[in-house]
């Protein structure tokens, strides 16, 4: 692309939907990828309007405001960002003109029913006001929403950097992953992951399974899981797949993390086959780590989603916290997926030793799962 490429006011759908509590936000990492290629873009740029969803409000909700992700992203590039609490009309067109070069954010575009709509009258309305629309918003694409495959109707359009980066990076995964190939699978629910896991299979050579979702491959299999987390509707399903031509490849805990209580906080180590009926299992154990670590440490492509116990709890966190830092040391191509697992990261190593960590965990699934979605590839990409 030449170099004296100009876009004018510049529209960026931005992935900026952060965990918040009462306004306050409990982790930016979306934040500073949706930045990260903000001065290239700015030097090409009018002015760089961000704009983005965050939650599911039911209408105006100040509980949902994208406020708190101005101030945020001011601190970040040490710059003040305009916050403009509205998506269009002629106010925001006003604010935009009267401060050229300043960086803007509007509001939650989830705010206006039209966006999951895709009201293709609201996209005009939006993109009335710039030159240039970036759509970069990977963890969004898997929606058919209003600002990720209507807003490049009406302006000129480009598929952001940092989507193509994701996409990149999962092509890897999909198209020639390096074998031996791993993958880490936890979170709650196998009904979440099955299609994953039955496309997964036959590519990769070993499927590590903790978390919540563990515990119903352990019941379908005959084992006492006690009170443990379980999805009765799936044990069939569950022993459908450990019966298939691949089922080898799932790798189980061997020994879990119980408690009799969560609030408790009382963890004591059981191996699989002694649960007791009140048991509860919050994440693996040492056996099922070293386990784990040895196929990980034989392994040259590793992908991870979704964590190994209720790490949240400081009593809770062994299962989790030593896959992360056992992940975080491995010389192999590593991908994460998942906002758990990002956490669990960001609390137990750095994200900086892992080759790419996605920032679209629902998104990245789908995109796993050989699933085509809405938002990606529809725009040609911006090469600066």
């Amino acid at each position: 692309m030449s170099s004296d490429l100009k876009l004018g006011n510049t529209l960026i759908r931005a992935d900026l939907n952060v965990p918040m509590d009462k306004q306050v936000i409990q982790d930016n990492f979306r934040i500073n990828k949706a930045i990260q290629y903000l001065d290239e873009v700015r030097e090409i740029s009018k002015s760089v309007t961000f704009l983005s969803h965050l939650g599911r409000p039911s209408g105006i909700d100040p509980e949902y405001s994208l406020k708190p992700v101005a101030e945020e992203i001011s601190t970040l590039i040490k710059e003040e960002v305009i916050f403009i609490d509205t998506l269009y009309g002629p106010e925001v067109k006003s604010k935009i003109d009267s401060s050229p070069g300043r960086i803007f954010l509007l509001e939650n575009l989830r705010f206006h029913n039209e966006e999951l709509d895709n009201d293709i009258i609201f996209a005009e309305k939006v993109t009335n006001n710039f030159d240039t629309f970036i759509l970069d918003a990977f963890g969004a694409s898997h929606r058919n929403h209003a600002s990720i495959v209507s807003f490049g109707k009406f302006i000129e359009s480009y598929q952001g950097m940092l989507m193509t980066d994701e996409v990149q990076n999962l092509e890897l995964l999909t198209d020639s992953p390096k074998k031996p190939f791993t993958v880490i699978l936890g979170g709650a629910k196998i009904s979440d992951k099955l299609n994953l896991i039955n496309k997964l299979l036959p590519k990769v050579d070993n499927l590590l399974i903790g978390g919540g979702m563990c515990f119903t491959f352990l019941k379908a299999l005959g084992f006492n899981i006690g009170n443990s987390l379980c999805e009765d509707d799936y044990l069939n399903t569950a022993q459908d797949v450990l019966d298939s031509e691949y089922g080898n490849k799932i790798i189980l805990p061997s020994d879990i993390g119980v408690t009799k209580s969560i609030s408790s906080g009382i963890r004591n180590e059981k191996h699989i086959s002694e649960l007791s009926d009140d048991d509860i299992g919050i994440d693996i154990s040492h056996k099922t780590v070293r386990q784990f670590e040895s196929l990980l440490l034989n392994s040259n492509t590793v992908f991870w989603n979704g964590p190994m116990g209720i790490f949240e709890n400081h009593n809770f966190k062994f299962g989790t916290q030593s896959i992360t830092e056992i992940a975080s040391d491995l010389n192999a191509y590593t991908v994460v997926g998942g906002g758990d697992s990002v956490s669990a990261i960001r609390t137990f190593s750095d994200v900086s030793k892992f080759n790419h960590i996605s920032t679209g965990g629902g998104a990245s699934l789908e995109y796993l799962q050989g699933n085509k979605l809405p938002g990606v590839n529809i725009y040609k990409p911006l090469i600066l």
